[in-house]
């Protein structure tokens, strides 16, 4: 899709987005291991990349920022370019419920991230789980509400943001201080493992979404 396409495609989308009065709710994928973390409180937040169109389009961007109506790029030259950009995850008071790996059972849903490494092994054996892209909503069980949106490159991720991530600690060879683990490390370690070691170093732009986890489905949410 070229530059301009993509710049009009995305306008139509958010003037139909601001349009829709009531909050939203957007499906988010998260493996055991990041489920677990969610149901312990150490995950608080998550990153996810741009669309590969987008991130072409605003790659020579300084900065990008929300002004409370649009989203802004600021060019490296200084000038600045307002862009109708839209976080496919949602904006703040948006929610997310979470598509985790599962299994059906005789009177409810079973969660991979609730057993144990032995019965996990032994049900994965009796081929007994279903990947998390195939859950419906109505099997969902976590539901988070958004509280902020903001547009970074991922190298400039500090290690507080990292620690909310609910990654453990890591340690990568030649990255940080010698022998120092730390979360953003570790953070980054599992990036590298989802995405690849070049969307690390090529320093894109990414997607930053804090939430809170909510005790139940929204009462608004059909």
């Amino acid at each position: 899709m070229s530059k301009t396409k993509q710049y009009h495609h995305d306008k139509v989308e958010y003037e139909q987005r601001k349009a829709i009065v009531d909050t939203r709710d957007y499906p988010i994928l998260f493996d055991t291991e990041m489920v677990q973390a969610i149901l312990s409180g150490a995950k608080t937040a998550t990153r996810c990349l741009f669309k590969s169109s987008l991130s072409k389009v605003m790659e020579p961007a300084h900065e990008i920022f929300h002004d409370g109506d649009k989203w802004i790029a600021l060019l490296k030259n200084g000038q600045c370019h307002k862009y109708p950009i839209v976080c496919p995850w949602g904006e703040p008071g948006d929610y997310l419920w979470v598509k985790e790996t599962w299994a059906p059972a005789i009177s409810e849903i079973a969660y991979k991230a609730d057993y144990s490494k032995e019965t996990i092994a032994e049900k994965r054996n009796q081929g007994i789980w279903h990947p998390s892209i195939h859950m419906h909503k109505a099997s969902a069980r976590l539901w988070l509400q958004i509280t902020n949106v903001k547009a970074q490159r991922i190298q400039t991720l500090t290690e507080e943001e990292a620690c909310q991530e609910g990654t453990k600690v890591g340690k990568i060879l030649n990255l940080g201080e010698i022998g120092q683990v730390n979360f953003r490390e570790g953070f980054i370690t599992k990036w590298i493992s989802i995405y690849g070691i070049e969307s690390y170093y090529e320093n894109p732009w990414i997607w930053a979404i804090g939430f809170i986890r909510l005790e139940s489905k929204p009462s608004i949410i059909s």
